[in-house]
């Protein structure tokens, strides 16, 4: 992966009217030719969905996989200048088999691959659920780091994971970082007793040996047991993106995506834990690439639904680097709760570069 930080030098000073974009978003027919729809089909390892000058997109483990609506609240975008329309992309059935980043990658389920032929950057647009994790690798074992963005026309979550600067594993992740605990949770696996039993929580919080408890709450929902985990020393999990964010909640799913540096020939696995993650191919560019997300008008009311926000992914920076997300715009639009444009001495709970604010 050294190669990727000469490259990430060179890109800072290249200029944008230079920049290469290619789109290898699945349309529809792409995604029926590979044997996807509404209805979820068993489809082998490596299915190919999308083949093109900058790289391959497939489907990295055989799983039951169909067609979904990828994208929520924003779907026109714009990468590097580029407009993107976005559409219908693929979704698995079994969350990604994973043990922590130092095990390496993530090993059955929905898992998407893409193959590289070019030198550049992938950005790979999906639902995102800021209480899930994220993961990137490059081959089996590089845990690679990215720039993770999302916005549901109010909140805004965006970051950079640490990146090492030196040694072997120049490039990859830097779970050594100062503010490395911001970003990783330490590995976990389920406990088990001398029999091989696993250990669970039942609703009093008592640890019980075999099958999972299940019970019911006040309101007759059920609930399950919880299993007892214990850390495995040394090994790392991502965090959640809403706690790397500093929400103290979890925002509602929304568009969002993932930028990381690729190399020709190089194959890249992505995935969220506890998620069959959807996604509709990549857009490449041969910079680290400006990403906007498009205002969202309400047709029938003329009312703006989600404003505009504009994203740098700084690979590598940090969270500190782009803290608060959407590029900071004195000009940009104001609007109020209602999503109606407003003159910028408006009073009351406003918006401007998708954060809420008070102007009395």
């Amino acid at each position: 992966m050294k190669k990727s930080l000469l490259f990430l030098t060179v890109a800072a000073f290249a200029t944008v009217a230079n920049a290469q974009t290619v789109v290898g978003l699945a349309t529809s027919e792409d995604l029926e030719a590979a044997g996807l729809g509404k209805d979820k089909v068993t489809m082998p390892a490596e299915t190919t969905i999308v083949d093109n000058e900058a790289g391959t997109f497939m489907l990295a483990y055989e799983d039951s996989w169909g067609t979904t609506t990828t994208y929520k609240t924003y779907q026109e975008v714009t990468v590097a200048g580029e407009a993107i329309t976005l559409g219908s992309g693929a979704v698995g059935n079994a969350n990604p088999t994973f043990v922590s980043y130092e095990s390496g990658v993530m090993s059955a389920g929905a898992v998407f691959r893409i193959d590289a032929k070019k030198d550049g950057f992938m950005t790979v647009f999906t639902k995102i659920n800021p209480n899930k994790q994220y993961l990137v690798f490059e081959g089996k074992t590089g845990a690679l780091p990215f720039t993770l963005g999302y916005s549901n026309g109010t909140d805004i979550i965006h970051y950079s994971l640490p990146v090492c600067q030196s040694g072997d594993d120049e490039g990859l992740i830097d779970f050594n970082a100062p503010d490395a605990s911001k970003y990783f949770i330490v590995a976990t696996k389920q406990k088990k007793n001398d029999a091989g039993e696993n250990i669970w929580l039942d609703k009093d919080g008592n640890e019980v040996a075999g099958e999972r408890p299940v019970w019911t709450n006040d309101e007759g929902k059920e609930v399950k047991g919880a299993a007892v985990m214990e850390e495995i020393p040394g090994q790392n999990k991502p965090q959640f993106p809403y706690l790397v964010a500093g929400y103290e909640k979890a925002p509602g799913e929304s568009l969002g995506f993932l930028t990381f540096n690729v190399l020709e020939g190089n194959s890249y696995y992505f995935s969220a834990l506890g998620s069959k993650a959807a996604c509709g191919g990549f857009v490449f560019t041969e910079e680290d690439p400006t990403i906007v997300f498009k205002e969202v008008v309400n047709a029938e009311t003329g009312e703006v639904t989600a404003p505009e926000v504009t994203f740098e992914p700084k690979l590598g920076m940090g969270v500190e680097a782009i803290e608060g997300a959407a590029v900071k715009n004195a000009d940009a639009p104001i609007y109020n709760m209602l999503g109606v444009r407003v003159n910028a001495d408006a009073k009351g709970i406003l918006i401007q570069n998708g954060k809420k604010f008070i102007r009395k």
